[in-house]
């Protein structure tokens, strides 16, 4: 970044790379390594040009495939922690220390009703939800692989240094968390995937928000983003490209 750049009131720079979108794409988090949930890793494709999430993998069995696309109603399983990786950022562990809860059992029952609510606001939702499996649904299985909470306190002292200087407002790639989830589309009938998806959010690069002084604000965030990203996806025509969220964002809350 140029000394151009960084002279720069903060919340013009902010708004200068909301704009940009390979700049966008450079600020998101890399992928997380794909645990054991996910099938046939070797598989996967990097998709982060072309869609909402960072690593997807469609079947090559034709009849399977046809068969989970014919579904019209989707039974989301309670979300598992089997995979959940330790707390793996320094101000993350340094909060939980200061008594921050990981809450990764609320965080998880949060992610499963916000993809519900997602296809149950929908005015063209693909899939109707049922709250149990049944014959003729198909089965979304979704697993938290990281959760690394916000740090408020290092938010605080970052927030404090922005008011002399704009550019200690880097100090947020130390104190923010991220989240990892990957999930699975299985086909009625059975419990066989025929797509599978991951990806892993940092909280969002700010000036001044809300979500910066909780641990676990930002995650909210990316949960209702990939949630409403997943029911796009489900209803879009092939090759119709489903809108990533922002790295970055100018809002208060």
């Amino acid at each position: 970044m140029s000394r151009r750049l960084l002279l720069l009131p903060a919340a013009v720079l902010l708004s200068l790379l909301t704009s940009c979108a390979p700049v966008n794409r450079l600020l998101k988090a890399r992928p997380a390594g794909l645990s054991a949930f996910f099938e046939q890793p070797e598989l996967a494709l990097d998709a982060r040009k072309h869609g909402p999430f960072q690593t997807v993998w469609t079947t090559p069995d034709a009849a399977l495939l046809a068969r989970g696309a014919a579904a019209r109603k989707l039974y989301i399983a309670p979300v598992t922690l089997r995979y959940l990786r330790p707390v793996g950022k320094a101000m993350s562990r340094q909060e939980i220390e200061w008594g921050v809860q990981r809450q990764a059992a609320q965080v998880a029952w949060q992610l499963r009703e916000e993809f519900a609510a997602a296809f149950q606001r929908s005015p063209a939702a693909r899939y109707q939800i049922v709250r149990r499996p049944a014959a003729d649904a198909a089965v979304l299985e979704l697993a938290i692989t990281e959760l690394n909470p916000t740090s408020p306190k290092g938010n605080a002292v970052v927030t404090l240094a922005k008011v002399l200087n704009p550019v200690a407002a880097l100090g947020r790639f130390f104190t923010k968390g991220d989240m990892a989830i990957e999930g699975k589309v299985l086909a009625p009938g059975g419990r066989r995937a025929f797509f599978q998806f991951a990806d892993h959010e940092a909280d969002r690069l700010t000036f001044v928000n809300a979500r910066d002084y909780t641990p676990y604000g930002h995650a909210m965030q990316s949960m209702r983003d990939w949630a409403v990203q997943f029911e796009e996806f489900t209803r879009s025509p092939s090759g119709l490209r489903v809108k990533d969220s922002a790295a970055v964002t100018l809002k208060l809350n």
